[in-house]
């Protein structure tokens, strides 16, 4: 498989350094009665840890991994050939872990689509070691975002240790951060969309207070406490407040 050529458009980078993967491993804490799902397995690097859980479910974008992993683990995985975005994770409900090393380009989206699942106990992520410090940033840090609130809202997240770009075949841009998150089984929300809509519309215009960026979107009474504050001088708790009032 050393000859596999890697993926530009699938953010292909796989991880060298066996002391890294223990490391890794050892933060997921597999057990023999988890059902884990793995995504972009690549190699498998991950994986051979993961096989003796209870279940394991590996997505894997690549056609050619696929048949690579397929020949290597045989029957003792559930192996999935498509886009963890196409996949419907409801299907899953009786899974509690789902950990891999996150495309770049599309963390985001995956974060959102797995938050939103709370039948998930927990997630391990690698992930650009920027996107984990605005995740855990908190309120009056310049990083501080929509971003950061989102994923605060929906788990705890912890950050475990960061990953050199130098252990990776091809090697990245960036640095990486492998983080831990518990999800909130529950989060306190009333309705994702009032407050997914809040939240965006006020670090839209992070530099004016509330009064002047929310004021065409919610009644002011619903965060009139707040009004003259900036975005990122409110807690996680207020924007769950404010959305509440509505």
């Amino acid at each position: 498989m050393d000859n596999h050529s890697h993926k530009k458009k699938w953010g292909q980078n796989f991880i060298q350094d066996e002391n890294i993967i223990q490391k890794i491993i050892e933060v997921i804490s597999p057990k023999s009665d988890d059902n884990i799902i793995e995504v972009g397995p690549g190699r498998g690097a991950l994986t051979k840890h993961l096989i003796n859980s209870n279940q394991l479910t590996v997505i894997e974008i690549d056609p050619i991994l696929c048949s690579y992993l397929n020949e290597k683990f045989q029957s003792k995985l559930e192996l999935i050939n498509d886009d963890i975005l196409n996949i419907d994770l409801c299907n899953y409900t009786g899974y509690n872990k789902i950990v891999g090393n996150l495309p770049y380009y599309i963390t985001t989206p995956i974060l959102f689509k797995v938050l939103q699942k709370s039948f998930f106990k927990e997630a391990v992520f690698m992930v650009q070691k920027e996107v984990a410090e605005r995740i855990v940033a908190s309120p009056g840090n310049k990083i501080y975002g929509r971003l950061s609130v989102m994923i605060q809202a929906f788990a705890e997240v912890k950050r475990e240790f960061n990953i050199s770009k130098n252990i990776f075949y091809p090697k990245p841009k960036v640095e990486s951060t492998l983080i831990k998150i518990y999800i909130k089984e529950n989060n306190g929300i009333k309705n994702i969309n009032i407050f997914s809509n809040i939240v965006k519309k006020a670090f839209g215009q992070r530099r004016k207070i509330l009064k002047n960026s929310l004021k065409d979107t919610i009644p002011i009474d619903t965060y009139y406490k707040y009004m003259n504050m900036r975005p990122e001088e409110l807690t996680v708790c207020d924007y769950l407040e404010i959305s509440n009032n509505i």
